[in-house]
């Protein structure tokens, strides 16, 4: 079975460290490895991944650019990488930085509310949302949190009806850590989902009812490398009771029509 890692994070090496430990106190789980691209090819592929969706994230809105570029070097080093950008809603040149990753060869875009301290459905990001609409350039949302709900159901809910035409990926099931939350509220929305961060916490009984319940051709799979160790998620998604087809949809095939691969 083929498998594309449509949740990972790498990072410069001179911060690798630090954005690793920072990964991990989000999380409030301990990293597996240092986030850098080395460690994401050598175990990820030992595991039996062949592509890797790379989600950076800005803290700040005067790292975005320098941030994409980085994202763009190590995917022009790595052919095994998918390089999705990142965006912030402080940004004063925010349509300008989508032109620029319309020319590059991103492929998205990463938004994570509660790390970058603005709510999905921030109004500053509007344009921009309309913007990625048109392109046809998706958007995977960092989504859940016990602590905020800056990326929680109820505004990913309103964002997906304010903007139909914007090809969203709800990480995490649509609502880390407030899964039970998102369980009706997103089932019927044109959505995907990636599985990421969510087997050690759900179980796989829960997890299957998931895929069940939002329909396997919605769901990417995802580990949220290097918070979790890929050959591990592996073997718990194949132990999962569900259709062997619908794993291998959930594997590569979904995610590689999404990409367009």
């Amino acid at each position: 079975m083929k498998f594309i890692d449509f949740h990972t994070h790498i990072y410069p090496e001179k911060i690798v460290l630090h954005a690793t430990e920072y990964l991990s106190d989000t999380f409030g789980k301990d990293a597996e490895w240092p986030g850098s691209s080395e460690n994401l090819l050598i175990f990820g592929m030992a595991a039996g991944i062949s592509k890797f969706v790379t989600l950076p994230v800005a803290m700040k809105a005067t790292q975005v650019h320098k941030i994409n570029e980085f994202i763009l070097g190590e995917a022009a080093k790595y052919d095994q990488l998918i390089p999705f950008g990142t965006l912030h809603a402080a940004q004063d040149n925010l349509i300008e930085e989508i032109n620029f990753i319309k020319e590059s060869s991103i492929q998205g875009i990463k938004i994570h509310p509660n790390q970058q301290g603005f709510a999905l459905d921030d109004t500053r990001m509007f344009d921009a949302y309309t913007y990625l609409s048109e392109l046809g350039i998706p958007v995977l949302f960092h989504c859940g949190d016990l602590n905020s709900d800056l990326s929680n159901p109820p505004r990913l809910k309103k964002l997906i009806k304010m903007f139909p035409k914007l090809r969203i990926v709800a990480a995490h099931f649509g609502g880390w850590q407030v899964f039970d939350q998102d369980y009706e509220m997103l089932s019927k929305e044109n959505i995907h989902f990636d599985m990421s961060s969510s087997m050690y916490i759900m179980g796989l009984e829960k997890t299957a009812k998931f895929i069940r319940h939002y329909g396997a051709e919605k769901i990417f799979f995802g580990t949220d490398f290097p918070l979790c160790d890929q050959s591990v998620e592996i073997e718990k998604f194949l132990k999962l009771d569900i259709p062997y087809a619908d794993k291998e949809k959930i594997a590569w095939q979904n995610a590689a029509d999404f990409l367009g691969i």
